[in-house]
Parts: structure tokens; C-alpha cells; sequence
């Protein structure tokens, strides 16, 4: 038994006052003289011996009377746990990731979290809220009722061990306080066999069902170029198969353009296509109807009227190659020879291609320095006369070390970098058979930076500081690179990363990278806007291009215009990704045991019980009473 109050039986210790007072009271009898004292002495004597007992027994009931109010006052109990009577830390996870838009009993599922909160947490404790994006201490349910009711969703979310080391955090180093994990979600992808290891911290996971798991979301959209049209191809994924048409919806703005349909009768997965001008800017946006998660039922993407990349050819050879990798409408391709080369026309070139020139001056290789310095690219391919040491200062200028020797032997290309920045997302497999290409004679060049090699190991194509060097002259007398499979990817990479044009669009919560071409002064800033709200991303200004990124900060869906000022100069899109949007029961996710509470309120009334102390002080107040109705009795009937 423990006291909730024990500092009140002190109070006992006043019950030696009565005890004292009855032992050692000062009363005198008064002697009366009266005839045949002899008769009455027996009878004064039994009258004195049934005195005494019955002060004794009014005494002992007044003791008990008064001990078990005592007692009562401080208030006795048995603990309902072991850890109902140490102090209570209470961290609640609330999840607010976009799964948790899908539809509950009362509305979506983070609304209905938000509700049963408000309603179920303990008014007189101090717990600390969180959410992926937010941590509020000392969050009381009386003053801050409208955090919870203003939590919105966010895109923040991490794997579920880093969110309960995290968690683990927030509670003190205190080992005498109980600490209590309340987890709200729907648990979608997340791994539940973390929640095993709870080390010191108990876990409460309160697993929150949609209505339904059925959902419809749109995939993810792919844009070739067709002559005069942009086929647009889009994937729609659905968490079940159905016959029903699902509608498709295709916008300009928010002018509706063309509209189709799917069906899921043998796959989770369908496709659409739709076509739009090539010479037209847009801002779209593919629609469906779903009643499901609404986060993933608009995709947008952007088309814009780009100007064409500018290649420069510095050669004295035939170029008839690089004038058909360069022929389309995307690139404006020029070409000069050597002696007549203008200098003044280096400044406004995104690439330069020095093809097979015997001579690299000075000057030329110091314009090439401030291109490169200013975000344009180089390719150097060298001549297939016996000259590697023409190219020494153009290599020492750019960090590499100049050519060694000649190797005369017929020698393949077999190695590919894949991991490459040049070679990523290129190839649909990563083949190991490349025997079709073949170089009669290279020139030794050390490097630790390949992206082709010979069989040997030794260096096809390279780069460093935006100089990309082949070894060897692409002529047909000396190699039949230029007729095989690896000389498109590789030309037209080299050239897309001499300006990186903004994509159709990008997914939230990546690295969104883009250079946009423009002669605005040095200090001028650039801002994103969406419906008047505007975003100062983190920008980078390289001679006539501005390289712009949105890694940070960019939190919601939608179409941003890139302004200066007041003029429009592009259009980029965000789309939110779309890991969240199969949903399934997470009791389907793992064998392990793990207990779910159905219900915010059904945990919580646990929790409370496992506080209580199961008070009895109500027995001690209902034994002094019987104890006073004793001494009442015993005033009045015992003689």
C-alpha cells in the first residue's frame, strides 16, 4: 500500500494526546459519609470496574475513529502497474505525409487524427507533438488546440528508423520517468519491424484505415519529338484492376485541350497518349477524377518556345558528322576553319568543338578558359597526324596531363562509365559486348576520370573542368566510331550539358538544376511565381547563363513562372512524388506481432488505466464513521 499524501501521517503522532490525557487525568473523588457503608461498598466497587473498561473501549473506538480519518486524508492506494506511479514523458507522432489524405470515417485520415486529439488527450499533462515537419513542446490541448487543427500535409518524410531515432530524441535522459511513444498513422511504407526495438521507450502505434484502398494516380509523363508534334505518353497506376473507364484530362492553363480514357482489366498500370504543336508553348496539366488521394490526381508539365543550343566547330577537316549531329531544329551549328576564325565569336557559343587542329594558340586557349569558366563546354578531338604534343598547353591549362605516345595498334572500345554524369539514364541496360567500335591508332593519356576505354584500360573519351578529350581522330581512315551506336548519346549529351534547358518537369524534394540563357546585369535576381506568391531560389550567374536551382524551399505542386521583374522567362513544373500513392494495409507489410490501437481514444483510455492508482481512501472514511456510530452505541447502552 502507498500514500499518495504521505506527509499527512504525521498526524497520527496526535493521537498520544487522548492517550495521555485518559492515563494521566487529575479528576478527585469526593468522600460522602452515608450509614451501612459496608452494604454499599461492594457495589461501589463493581459500578468503578465497569467504568473503567467502558472509558477504555470510548477511547480505542475514538483512535480508530480518528486514524482512519488520518489515514483517509492521505489517500492510500495500490498501483494499477508498475509504472503508474512514476512521472510520465508522452511524445505524439502525428503522420501528416499526403497518404494521409485518403478518406476516413470523418473526412480525410489526418483530419480525423486532428479531431480525435482534441477531444482525447489529457487536459492536465504537457506532451510533445510531432509531425514530419514540425516539433511543438509542451503542446497543451487547451491553449494550442489549433496547431492541430491547422496541421497541413508536407512532403518531408524520412524511412521509418531515421523518424524513431529522431523521436527517441525528444525525450530526457531522466531514467525514472515512463516514456510513452504515441505513433498516429496510416503506416504506409513504413517498416513496422523498427517498432520492435523500443529500448527504453514504450511504443503505441495507433494504425488509422481508409474507408478504402483503392486509388487511381498519374504515374509519371514521357515527351518525344514527332516533326511537328510533342507525343505526350502518360502512366496511370492504380492499386487494383478494374473495367471501369477512367477519364483523363489534358490542360493548357486552365483551358481543357483534349480529354481520354483508361482502363485497368489486365494490369495496375495504363497508358494514354495525347499530341500538342511543337511550336507552341504550355502549361500543362493531365487531370483525373479520383475520390481517393488527392495529391497525385494532376500532373504538370511545361513546354517551352527554348532557343536553340549554339555549337561551334573550329575544324580544317570534314565536319560532315558533326553537321548531322547538330542538324536538328534544337541547335544552331556553325562551323569555321582555323585561320579564319573570329574570336569575338566564342563569346556567344554554348559549345565548342576543336576538330583535328594542328595548332592551339594562346589566345585561343585562354578564350576557351573564360567559355568553360562561364558554364560553356569544349570538346577536343585531335588530329590524326603524329602531333600529341600540339595539345600540351590546352591540357596542362585544364588540370590534365598531356598526351605521352602514340599507340599504332587497332585496339576496341569496350568500357563504358555508366555511372557517369555524361552516360546516367542513357542506356536501358549495361551491356559488356562492344567490340564494334575500333580506333586504328590513340594517343597515352593519363587520367582517373574515363568514360570510354580501350580494352586495354586506357582512355577513350574524358573530361575535366568541361573539356572533354578524345584520344583519338574520329576520321573514317582511323576509326569507325562515328558509324556505331555510342556516337549520338555521346555527342548530344556533351552538348545538352553545355546548357541544361529546364526539363518538363521535376519532383519535389530533388535537386531541380537548370541554367536559363539571358544579358541581364550581374546582380539581377530571378524569382519563381505561383498565383502571386513568388520564391527567390539559389542562382548562380555564369557569363550569359544563370544556373538555377531549387533543391530547397519549392513545398508545393504546380506551374512556376521564372520572372525578372515583370517579364516571364520561362516556365518550370513540380510535380509531388508519387511513392505514396499505393496504398495497402500495413498489417500486410510484416509477420511480426505488433499490437495496434483501432482507435486515438481507445489508446488513451488504456493509457489511463494503466495510470490508475486504484485509491481506497473511501474504506477508512467509512470505518471512522462506523467507528463514531460504535462510540454512539456504546455511550448509550453500556452501563
Amino acid at each position: 500500500m502507498q500514500f499518495k499524501n504521505p506527509e499527512i501521517l504525521y498526524a497520527l503522532f496526535l493521537l498520544l494526546i487522548p492517550i495521555l490525557i485518559h492515563l494521566f487525568q487529575l479528576r478527585r473523588f469526593k468522600k460522602t459519609p452515608f450509614t451501612n457503608v459496608v452494604f454499599l461498598q461492594n457495589v461501589i466497587q463493581n459500578t468503578r470496574k465497569s467504568s473503567s473498561i467502558k472509558k477504555w473501549l470510548i477511547l480505542a473506538i475514538r483512535l480508530i475513529a480518528l486514524a482512519c480519518l488520518v489515514i483517509a486524508f492521505a489517500q492510500p492506494y495500490f498501483p494499477a502497474s508498475s509504472g503508474a506511479t512514476k512521472p510520465k514523458e508522452t511524445v505524439v507522432f502525428v503522420d501528416n505525409s499526403y497518404s494521409m489524405q485518403a478518406t476516413g470515417k470523418k473526412g480525410n485520415l489526418l483530419t480525423e487524427a486532428s479531431q480525435d486529439l482534441l477531444s482525447h488527450l489529457p487536459d492536465d499533462q504537457l506532451v510533445t507533438l510531432v509531425t514530419w515537419d514540425e516539433v511543438f513542446k509542451k503542446f497543451n490541448i487547451q491553449k494550442d488546440r489549433n496547431i492541430l487543427i491547422d496541421l497541413d500535409f508536407t512532403l518531408k518524410t524520412t524511412d521509418s528508423k531515421s523518424l524513431l531515432l529522431r523521436l527517441n530524441t525528444l525525450f530526457s535522459k531522466d531514467l525514472n520517468t515512463e516514456k510513452r511513444l504515441v505513433l498516429v498513422s496510416d503506416f504506409q511504407d513504413f517498416d513496422l519491424s523498427n517498432l520492435a526495438d523500443t529500448s527504453s521507450v514504450k511504443i503505441y502505434p495507433v494504425l488509422l484505415d481508409p474507408v478504402a484502398f483503392e486509388n487511381f494516380s498519374i504515374d509519371s509523363l514521357t515527351i518525344e519529338r514527332n516533326a511537328d508534334l510533342y507525343d505526350l505518353n502518360v502512366l496511370v497506376s492504380s492499386s487494383f484492376k478494374s473495367e471501369d473507364q477512367l477519364p483523363v484530362s489534358l490542360f493548357n492553363g486552365n483551358e481543357l485541350i483534349a480529354k481520354s480514357s483508361v482502363k485497368f482489366s489486365s494490369s495496375d498500370t495504363a497508358s494514354t497518349q495525347f499530341q500538342l504543336p511543337a511550336d507552341k508553348a504550355i502549361k500543362g496539366m493531365i487531370r483525373l477524377d479520383d475520390a481517393a488521394l488527392e495529391y497525385d490526381n494532376s500532373f504538370y508539365f511545361s513546354i517551352n518556345n527554348a532557343l536553340p543550343l549554339k555549337v561551334l566547330a573550329i575544324t580544317d577537316e570534314s565536319f560532315d558528322f558533326l553537321k548531322k549531329l547538330y542538324s536538328a531544329a534544337s541547335f544552331e551549328f556553325v562551323s569555321v576553319s582555323e585561320n579564319q576564325l573570329d574570336y569575338a565569336l566564342l563569346a556567344d557559343q554554348d559549345l565548342i568543338i576543336l576538330n583535328e587542329i594542328n595548332s592551339i594558340p594562346i589566345s585561343l586557349i585562354n578564350s576557351l578558359k573564360s567559355h568553360t569558366q562561364k558554364g560553356g563546354t569544349v570538346i577536343l578531338i585531335p588530329s590524326t597526324r603524329d602531333q600529341p604534343e600540339a595539345y600540351s598547353n590546352l591540357l596542362t591549362a585544364f588540370g590534365m596531363q598531356p598526351f605521352t605516345k602514340t599507340i599504332s595498334t587497332p585496339s576496341y572500345i569496350t568500357g563504358i562509365s555508366y555511372d557517369h554524369p555524361l552516360f546516367q539514364n542513357v542506356f536501358s541496360g549495361r551491356s559488356s559486348n562492344l567490340q564494334s567500335h575500333i580506333v586504328n591508332s590513340y594517343s597515352k593519356l593519363n587520367t582517373n576520370n574515363p568514360i570510354l576505354t580501350f580494352e586495354n584500360g586506357d582512355p577513350f573519351l574524358t573530361e575535366n573542368n568541361n573539356l572533354y578529350v578524345f584520344t583519338a581522330s574520329l576520321s573514317s581512315s582511323n576509326s569507325n566510331f562515328v558509324k556505331g551506336q555510342l556516337i549520338v548519346p555521346t555527342f548530344d549529351k556533351i552538348a545538352l550539358q553545355a546548357l541544361s534547358l529546364p526539363k518538363p518537369y521535376y519532383t519535389l524534394g530533388t535537386n531541380a538544376t537548370f541554367d536559363i540563357k539571358t544579358d541581364l546585369a550581374t546582380d539581377a535576381a530571378l524569382v519563381l511565381e505561383k498565383k502571386s506568391k513568388q520564391y527567390i531560389p539559389l542562382q548562380q550567374k555564369r557569363g550569359d547563363n544563370i544556373s538555377v536551382s531549387t533543391s530547397q524551399g519549392i513545398t508545393n505542386a504546380g506551374l512556376f513562372e521564372v520572372k525578372y521583374k515583370s517579364d516571364t522567362i520561362t516556365t518550370v513544373a513540380f510535380n509531388h512524388d508519387r511513392k505514396e500513392s499505393k496504398l495497402q494495409s500495413p498489417v500486410t507489410q510484416t509477420n511480426n506481432e505488433i499490437e495496434f490501437s483501432s482507435t486515438i481514444k481507445s489508446l488513451f483510455d488504456t493509457l489511463e488505466q494503466e495510470s490508475n492508482l486504484n485509491l481506497f481512501y473511501k474504506w477508512f472514511v467509512i470505518f471512522a464513521l462506523l467507528a463514531l456510530l460504535a462510540e454512539m452505541l456504546l455511550l448509550k447502552f453500556l452501563k
